[in-house]
């Protein structure tokens, strides 16, 4: 088995197949031709498996970039200044978690308000 990372977003299992051996007697080899069609048909399943993973993995990484660019320039139509402490708020509950950003796409601005003054309040970021 490899590992594979891919800037260190998440650990991708993917097993290295073997060549199909050579030299088989003709009275065995009818008999190993349908389990190598069936070998065949799973190490295709795998490398599709792999190719999968991969590929969900690249678009939730693309995803993600196009959120916090959203979740920025809705925080730039908040009217905050960068040292303002509700902006500083907003990049930390940006910063924790995906749900936390998707929330906050869809607040309307007084209930975003609401939310960064509670969270600063829990962090002791605002009194």
């Amino acid at each position: 088995m490899f590992d594979h990372n891919l800037n260190g977003i998440e650990d991708i299992e993917c097993g290295q197949m073997e060549p199909p051996t050579q030299g088989f007697t003709e009275e065995a080899s009818g008999r190993s031709k349908k389990r190598e069609k069936r070998k065949d048909k799973a190490t295709i399943d795998e490398v599709g498996d792999c190719i999968t993973k991969v590929a969900k993995i690249l678009i939730e990484k693309h995803n993600l970039s196009n959120d916090i660019d959203t979740c920025m320039e809705k925080l730039e139509t908040m009217g905050w200044g960068e040292l303002d402490v509700k902006y500083q708020t907003t990049l930390l509950l940006f910063g924790e978690s995906a749900d936390i950003r998707k929330v906050s796409l869809r607040l309307q601005p007084q209930s975003c308000e609401l939310q960064v003054k509670n969270a600063g309040a829990k962090y002791g970021l605002i009194g």
